[in-house]
């Protein structure tokens, strides 16, 4: 018997989302995460939006949820574990004072990460079932630490996105589903780094390193839409859309060390910054195929319209600006990001009513512009291997477990400038990255 929807237990559902979702760290060495979930970790979300094996459908594709016919809960946290090498030069230049030239950096930007997930979908009638979705969409985490020359061009960068969207699934008939949902999202972006160079510790005689520190948060909205057609009782196919969502994140900026109040040191601050970041839009179409009683098949194709991503522009920025302290610096970070596509292609392998396998590769291409990588998001296609499985605890009680492999093609950074008032830095080097992210999920049918 289909379980009904329950008003109580969603508010008490929605609470614990809260507590899971924003007490975690959501970032991760990347700007688009496909990890949306636990079990699509181990295909690399192959047939994200057709499949609708679960709650997270209602996120991936909301027309899906026609699929879930009890009340279910899916709750997942997926470790990420990124390398990301680079080998180079910086050079660091202020004016007025002097010009340090290249020096030769070996320097390590990767980190762990925690990306939790919750899902819940709850039938409302036999035709259509309501879903709520807490996910981290993007992120990127990036750090130096200041041991290197790299920590002129950037010590710490991260972009946090939390994204709540509420969602309905409608069957028009036995054959085809419509979905749709909004989303509200919170966005935390943090933009470090240092100022200073030898040269100014000679001409002052003591370490006049300083530090910039920029952070900024913003709250969007926009929507994702789908439709999930069954040509048969093997085969169906989804067309998903995630819209674009445009924030403006406002905050301080805060210039710390020797540097700061023209040179007098302390702490000089602005309480005014400001910075517009466009998240883009992604549509996913997906088959589910089931060859026979043992084997499916899965594949997706996404298209990402990165190309809302020109410049990053950091507005009020605290420092040094014409030889005087400033709290109006403006900033411009070039990116000039392009349109990508997401190949995922993958398979399950039912061996039991207890246990399935499974697998997928996968092509990831990058958005990142050759002439403005830089080492914020020194970003390159990569190449994907996955691997999972689930266990059928009892009739309600599952768990999933898998591992994706990102191997990223070697990129470079050629002579890249970038100017935070009177400092410039110029680095060049290459960079090699990789990651590896394991998901843990749990789902729990409430019947």
């Amino acid at each position: 018997m289909t379980k009904r929807f329950n008003f109580q237990r969603l508010f008490l559902l929605m609470s614990a989302a809260g507590i899971i979702g924003f007490t975690n760290t959501v970032t991760a060495a990347g700007f688009q995460l496909w990890e949306q979930d636990g079990a699509s970790i181990g295909n690399y979300h192959a047939g994200r939006a057709a499949s609708a094996e679960d709650a997270s459908t209602a996120y991936y594709n909301p027309a899906g949820l026609i699929k879930i016919h009890n009340q279910q809960i899916v709750a997942a946290l997926d470790p990420i574990m990124t390398d990301i090498d680079f080998r180079g030069t910086v050079g660091v230049s202020t004016a007025g004072i002097g010009t340090i030239g290249p020096q030769p950096v070996v320097a390590q930007g990767g980190n762990f990460a925690l990306i939790p997930a919750f899902h819940y979908a709850a039938p409302i009638n036999n035709r259509l079932v309501f879903g709520l979705s807490l996910v981290a969409p993007f992120g990127l985490k990036t750090s130096y630490g200041s041991s290197t020359f790299a920590r002129y061009a950037a010590t710490l960068t991260s972009l946090q996105v939390a994204d709540l969207s509420p969602s309905l699934g409608f069957a028009v008939n036995d054959k085809l589903s419509l979905g749709a949902g909004f989303d509200f999202e919170h966005v935390r972006g943090e933009f470090d780094a240092n100022a200073g160079n030898p040269i100014l510790n000679t001409v002052f005689g003591t370490n006049m390193e300083s530090t910039s520190q920029n952070v900024g948060t913003s709250n969007g909205y926009g929507y994702h839409l789908g439709i999930l057609y069954q040509f048969t009782e093997q085969t169906r196919v989804g067309l998903a859309y995630i819209s674009q969502i445009r924030h403006h994140l406002r905050g301080s900026s805060k210039f710390v060390g020797p540097l700061a109040n023209n040179l007098a040191g302390g702490y000089q601050s602005s309480g005014q910054l400001k910075t517009d970041v466009t998240l883009p839009g992604t549509a996913t179409l997906s088959i589910f195929h089931m060859i026979n009683p043992a084997w499916d098949f899965l594949g997706s194709l996404s298209y990402t319209q990165w190309n809302v991503f020109e410049n990053l522009v950091l507005r009020n920025v605290s420092g040094l600006s014409g030889g005087a302290s400033s709290n109006t610096i403006v900033a411009v970070i070039p990116e000039s990001y392009r349109n990508t596509w997401n190949l995922s292609l993958g398979g399950n392998y039912h061996a039991s009513e207890q246990f399935m396998f499974r697998g997928a590769l996968g092509f990831d291409q990058s958005p990142t512009n050759n002439k403005y990588r830089n080492l914020q998001l020194p970003d390159s296609d990569r190449i994907v291997f996955a691997l999972g499985g689930h266990y059928q605890h009892t009739n309600t009680l599952g768990f999933d477990l898998g591992w994706t492999h990102y191997l990223a093609m070697n990129s470079r950074i050629n002579n890249l400038s970038q100017s935070l008032g009177d400092q410039t830095t110029v680095t060049s080097g290459s960079v090699q990255l990789s990651a590896d992210v394991i998901g843990v999920q749990v789902k729990w049918d409430i019947v």
